[in-house]
């Protein structure tokens, strides 16, 4: 929702579909910002060539920004999942066709939020409780 958000208020269109790994986000060396993306989360092998490609495309502002980026992402999503936050309501309802597109109910997270309405949340679990074993 805060790609589609921000794109809306510079009047850009956002591909969302880069934010899990098809295609280039229709940005400026999207390819290589979601290869390093890709990289840095998952403690790839690849990472130290992805960051001297984007190096030299980019700069180092942009490596910077972009290392800064995955950094605040990486972390805010950890903590959000394993307390267990689930999406607000008006999130949940406003991203329902983007995630379904994307595959984004399918990961570990979406647990943490009743995605139907029929839905039971204590069959979901909860990331929290189930770190403590309560």
């Amino acid at each position: 929702m805060l790609l589609r958000a921000s794109s809306e208020a510079i009047g850009e269109e956002a591909e969302l579909d880069a934010a899990v790994g098809r295609g280039d986000g229709g940005v400026p060396h999207g390819g290589l910002l979601v290869a390093f993306a890709e990289a840095a989360t998952r403690g790839s092998e690849e990472l130290a060539e992805v960051r001297a490609q984007l190096l030299a495309a980019a700069g180092e502002e942009a490596l910077v920004q972009a290392a800064a980026t995955v950094g605040s992402f990486n972390g805010l999503v950890r903590v959000a999942d394993s307390i267990g936050i689930p999406l607000d309501e008006g999130t949940r309802v406003g991203s329902g066709e983007f995630r379904e597109r994307l595959g984004l109910n399918d990961f570990g997270g979406s647990r943490n939020t009743v995605l139907d309405v029929g839905d039971d949340v204590a069959a979901q679990g909860n990331a929290l409780q189930d770190l403590l074993g309560r």
